[in-house]
């Protein structure tokens, strides 16, 4: 019926034109075409039809080929499981399980990855032994599968295809599989989000929630496509991952690393900020002290003329993989993949936490957020709590603890420490508001500010943060432009899955790594001003960035705590984005006494040991539509690359397709259309925050509509223009006591400042009621402040409230 619809609309165009010469006379191929008649036409365009119709028989037949396939595989790997699970567990038993735990125990340096990964991310070993088995008995299956002449005929393999290739074809047959775990009750009418993330997606409960696996953009490259590190495209080794940080990326020991013309180092933290409220993966807890063979330690090797470190005493930069993701079902045939230990929503999670427990040992009893009064009676706003007593950080002063957050990572370094005290302090304003102005009891108190400040974070992110590194053009097309005014966003999905991909959290969003600079700055209300007076000190000592881990910084009163900081991460320029690096993070990443790394080194080794693919693999996928590809070293001239950059390459990678994907997109040149990262980079994080956005049923832009299970969970239009006049600069504003005045957009380095009350100002009264008298659509943003209505609707909550 399609091709007869088909054809005769061609025939009605045929005739209607009158097939004269003229018809085609800016042709410039003109052909004897011009003289076929209106039947010959309408013959070719039957043939046409025809072929089209045999297309889609051909796409049928191959998918039945894949379901037969896939019955054939499925049939003989249960016919064998049971086999290689014996075996599985007989390589991998509780003998190797204590043998690790002992090891753990007597690990001299017990805290090297602290400052990464702490208790919550630690694999509980009874899943690690758990995981190792599944690992194994997925290996043995394919193994034996491989060598099943059958498998391999309906695989379209011959018996001499390579043991990877075949590994790669029985995983396309059941990627995409998903198992919902019936285990999750889910209460589709709840207006707020569960603490881990589930129930988000009501389809799939467990998805994006915490302990999720990561996805793929490509499929794995591991040595063996099921876990083995990435090998070169010849079968040997890749080059040594601190050579590759050394030859390409150069040292920063003995220059300063180039400033950013645009960016604050405010926008590195909250790129850092941002990151730990998405992604974390699993680690297993191995010792990796050297000497040794476990293949769970890729310790990287310090090269013989790496003076910088072996003047230092440190021959090897310890490191463990991470821990692979436990399936529903152990054996699954699938390559090894790697959990995500938080959230993959914003949802600040990084603020209250991705468990329950998390969450209660954050909450106050009121509904706000516990905090630590500033000792000595400091004049100074509230500070994080303090942390645990067996939480690992370089404050040696009992005065002064670390700190305690929704997120281990918190006390990486001070300027991230500030940015967690800001979203406590703003959580804890909204909360004494609604104290003050409703009768709500402490848990609806807790869960209103909870929806406004992840709402807000997501508001910055997506209104100044993006747009900053992400040309127009890209925002464009992944859909990351905001709605305006009153507007809802239409584009939620439960088809769409909004967790990390790996390629966005082993590379292409640490390119956040780039824009660290070497101290924090730190300046007195006078020197943020540029009064210019002798007498005035305009500065306070700077915060050495390799000084990481160590709170006390934040406490000091003298030096202006918080405020200070902020002042300092809004004036400071960040380093330009250039595929070079601070010698506080390429020399001086300590993560504990006596051990020191190199956080490119790191970033590289993670790539390869998650077997994610090489560069040229992501600039040349479709889904970024990147118009010069990538397939030799003189492609890379051709796309812009730096010819140094280009000659450093070639002298450490042997084929242009073993360039790893972190190196290849921090040197990638910016994109023609505008941003601050090469199209790669960005085609990697647009895709990324595209889903993160359509995939989340709490996103605070969504329409209220039944059928999408959106109707609590939404804002009334009343609540989300307010929502549209946050930004970075108003909330440091809000929530610091000694900053009276910033610069207008906090990202974007400027020498004018702002009146904190001049900026726009979010009405908190109308997030009281759900009553709101604003047309359906509006297309403009109003400065008018609503009135509102303070009486407080009954609407529907979550079930436990």
């Amino acid at each position: 019926m399609v091709g007869h619809i088909h054809s005769g609309l061609v025939l009605l165009l045929i005739l209607g034109l009158g097939m004269t010469s003229s018809y085609i006379i800016d042709d410039p191929y003109p052909s004897n075409k011009e003289m076929e008649t209106v039947e010959d036409m309408t013959d070719e365009m039957t043939k046409l039809d025809e072929m089209s119709a045999r297309g889609i028989d051909k796409k049928r037949e191959q998918q039945l080929e894949k379901r037969d396939a896939k019955t054939i595989v499925e049939t003989k790997a249960d016919a064998l499981r049971k086999g290689c699970q014996d075996e599985a567990e007989k390589e991998y038993d509780e003998k190797i399980l204590a043998e690790k735990e002992e090891g753990k125990k007597k690990a001299i340096n017990k805290h090297y990855i602290s400052l990464q990964h702490g208790e919550k991310s630690l694999q509980e070993g009874k899943k690690w032994l758990q995981g190792k088995q599944s690992e194994s008995t997925t290996a043995c299956l394919v193994r034996k599968l491989c060598e099943d002449q059958e498998v391999l005929t309906a695989l379209g393999l011959s018996s001499s295809s390579e043991e990877k290739d075949c590994a790669l074809a029985i995983f396309r047959l059941f990627e995409g599989d998903v198992h919902p775990d019936e285990n999750i009750r889910c209460n589709p009418n709840a207006r707020f989000r569960t603490a881990d993330g589930t129930c988000n997606n009501l389809d799939n409960p467990r998805q994006g929630a915490a302990g999720d696996q990561f996805l793929r953009l490509a499929e794995n490259d591991y040595a063996d496509g099921i876990s083995e590190l990435r090998a070169a495209k010849d079968g040997s080794e890749l080059p040594n991952a601190r050579t590759v940080s050394l030859e390409v990326h150069g040292s920063n020991a003995d220059r300063t690393n180039p400033d950013s013309m645009v960016l604050t180092h405010l926008t590195m933290n909250w790129g850092q900020f941002m990151d730990h409220d998405l992604t974390l993966a699993e680690f297993p807890g191995i010792n990796c002290e050297p000497p040794t063979k476990d293949p769970e330690c890729i310790n990287i090797e310090i090269p013989e003329n790496d003076d910088i470190f072996r003047s230092k005493g440190v021959f090897d930069i310890e490191m463990e993989r991470d821990a692979a993701h436990v399936p529903e079902e152990l054996g699954k045939l699938a390559p090894r993949e790697h959990s995500n230990s938080i959230t993959a929503y914003i949802d600040a999670s990084n603020v209250y936490g991705s468990s329950e427990e998390e969450e209660d040992n954050l909450r106050a009893p009121d509904g706000s957020l516990k905090i630590m009064k500033p000792p000595h009676g400091c004049p100074l706003g509230d500070l994080l709590p303090a942390a645990f007593p067996e939480t690992f950080c370089e404050s040696v002063d009992p005065n002064t603890p670390c700190f305690l957050a929704g997120d281990e990572r918190v006390n990486e370094n001070q300027g991230l420490m500030s940015v967690h005290t800001l979203l406590v302090r703003e959580h804890n304003r909204i909360a004494a508001f609604f104290g003050k102005r409703t009768q709500w009891n402490p848990e609806r108190i807790y869960q209103e500010a909870r929806k406004i400040v992840g709402a807000i974070l997501q508001h910055i992110t997506y209104n100044e943060f993006l747009p900053l590194i992400l040309s127009p053009r890209t925002r464009r097309d992944f859909n990351l432009n905001l709605e305006r005014g009153t507007n809802y966003f239409e584009g939620y999905s439960e088809d769409v899955n909004a967790q990390m991909t790996q390629a966005f959290s082993t590379a292409a969003y640490r390119f956040g790594h780039s824009l660290v600079q070497e101290e924090f700055r730190r300046f007195t209300q006078d020197g943020f001003e540029h009064i210019c007076d002798k007498n005035s000190k305009a500065e306070y000592l700077p915060i050495q960035v390799r000084d990481f881990g160590n709170p006390i910084f934040l406490y000091q009163k003298c030096n202006g705590g918080v405020d200070s900081i902020f002042r300092g991460l809004m004036k400071m320029p960040a380093a330009k984005i250039d595929g070079r690096f601070s010698s506080a993070v390429q020399e001086h990443l300590s993560r504990g006494e006596g051990d020191i790394a190199d956080l490119i080194s790191l970033n590289t080794q993670r790539g390869r040991e998650h077997g994610v693919p090489g560069y040229t693999v992501y600039r040349n996928l479709p889904l970024c539509n990147i118009a010069r590809k990538v397939n030799s070293f003189d492609d890379l001239k051709r796309a812009g690359f730096d010819p140094e950059d280009i000659k450093n390459l070639k002298k450490v990678y042997t084929h242009v397709e073993d360039i790893d994907l972190f190196t290849g997109a921090m040197l990638e040149p910016d994109s023609v259309n505008g941003g601050l990262l090469g199209p790669t980079a960005q085609c990697i994080i647009a895709d990324q925050f595209n889903r993160t956005r359509s995939g989340d049923r709490f996103w605070y832009e969504n329409e209220p509509d039944e059928e999408k299970n959106t109707k609590n969970t939404a804002f009334t239009r009343c609540q989300l223009r307010q929502l549209r006049r946050a930004s970075v600069s108003k909330l440091i504003c809000d929530n610091m006591d000694f900053i009276p005045a910033v610069p207008r957009f906090g990202f974007i380095q400027s020498k004018t400042h702002v009146d904190c009350d001049k900026l726009p100002e979010m009405d908190l009264s109308l997030f009281i009621t759900r009553r709101c008298n604003i047309p359906d659509r509006s297309d403009s943003v109003s400065n008018d402040s609503e009135s509102g209505d303070s009486e407080v609707d009954d609407y529907r909550l979550n079930d436990e409230l």
